[in-house]
């Protein structure tokens, strides 16, 4: 039975997968520690410092805001923020042939299609707004042309130059970067950039169905034009507190989103978000594994594919690639 079958008969029943009952209504839930080993072959597992306190910025409780219909995304897979016209967000599917981008409000009403001049996608699972390589006072967007389920021997991700949403093009023009990963065929869905347009890749970790084993989740990155991607190490991620859906198909990373000002750092999988905050002001996100982390609230979607912090205010989104649901989370202190 595929994922999606699981999802709409545990949905008909009446029981909610995607509910971790993780922390307070204020998001001030027992914050967890975990960190990356250079050596995946040596990674630990993650301690815990529960703390009754809320360490700021608190979050309030997910609110579901819009939906995106399948007339602006088919299976929506990846979702950013407009860094140049804050309040919009861009999205894009997974379907193979892939040639554009919707440009969307918070609620999912279409602004506008996008079509990216010379990429045709297979499985682009990712999206991020980031520092183009050039120039990194400026803003790129970035697809993700990640999603690896047959083993190919290159990935691209797909960069252009941020458009001006208010009076948004037909097309923009994009480069493609391709990249090769150090230690052979990666599957991933999870895409951001650092501060000098390098793309950061989350690994979507193996699952055996067999024995409920899920395998390593490791970080990698890239040059900012193109090449091999680096291992930089595993991500060792804490059990989920309610794992519906990791029992189901793993403890699995599906998208990640950077705040690189604050020094922030989601992680969405299919049962909760996690937050990574950097100990100190100027931290190399590649370092985000490092960084204390905390779960922040999950919301209700079914199938949760993207998270993508808001620019225009603190908080940030979520969305179900089955229902296009797309649930708030904001801040209250």
């Amino acid at each position: 039975m595929t994922l999606a079958a699981l999802l709409q008969l545990t949905a008909c029943s009446g029981s909610d997968p995607d509910s971790t009952g993780t922390g307070s209504p204020s998001g001030g839930g027992a914050p967890e520690e975990t960190r990356a080993d250079p050596s995946p072959e040596t990674a630990t597992a993650p301690s815990s410092d529960p703390s009754p306190d809320c360490d700021r910025p608190c979050y309030g409780d997910a609110e579901t805001v819009g939906t995106l219909g399948d007339d602006t995304v088919v299976e929506v897979s990846g979702m950013a923020a407009s860094v140049r016209t804050p309040g919009l967000y861009y999205v894009v599917g997974d379907e193979p042939g892939t040639t554009q981008v919707a440009a969307v409000r918070e609620d999912g009403t279409l602004v506008a299609t996008i079509e990216l001049a010379g990429m045709d996608t297979e499985n682009a699972e990712a999206l991020a707004v980031g520092p183009c390589g050039d120039d990194p006072a400026s803003s790129c967007l970035y697809v993700g042309d990640i999603g690896d389920h047959v083993g190919r021997d290159h990935v691209t991700v797909h960069r252009a130059p941020e458009p001006d949403l208010d009076d948004p093009p037909a097309s923009v023009e994009a480069d493609a970067l391709e990249y090769t990963y150090e230690d052979g065929p990666t599957d991933a869905e999870a895409l951001v950039v650092d501060a000098d347009g390098r793309p950061l890749i989350v690994s979507k970790a193996p699952f055996d169905e067999d024995t409920g084993e899920t395998g390593s989740t490791r970080l990698y990155r890239g040059p900012a034009d193109g090449g091999e991607l680096a291992l930089l190490g595993e991500i060792v991620l804490p059990e989920p507190e309610s794992g519906f859906l990791a029992g189901l198909v793993g403890n699995v990373v599906t998208d990640a989103s950077a705040d690189l000002g604050a020094g922030r750092v989601l992680l969405r999988t299919y049962d909760e978000v996690l937050e990574y905050r950097a100990p100190a002001p100027g931290a190399d996100v590649a370092e985000f594994p490092d960084w204390p982390l905390r779960r922040v609230p999950a919301g209700s979607v079914l199938q949760a594919e993207t998270v993508a912090y808001t620019v225009d205010g603190c908080g940030y989104l979520t969305t179900s690639e089955l229902t296009g649901d797309v649930d708030a989370v904001r801040c209250t202190d």
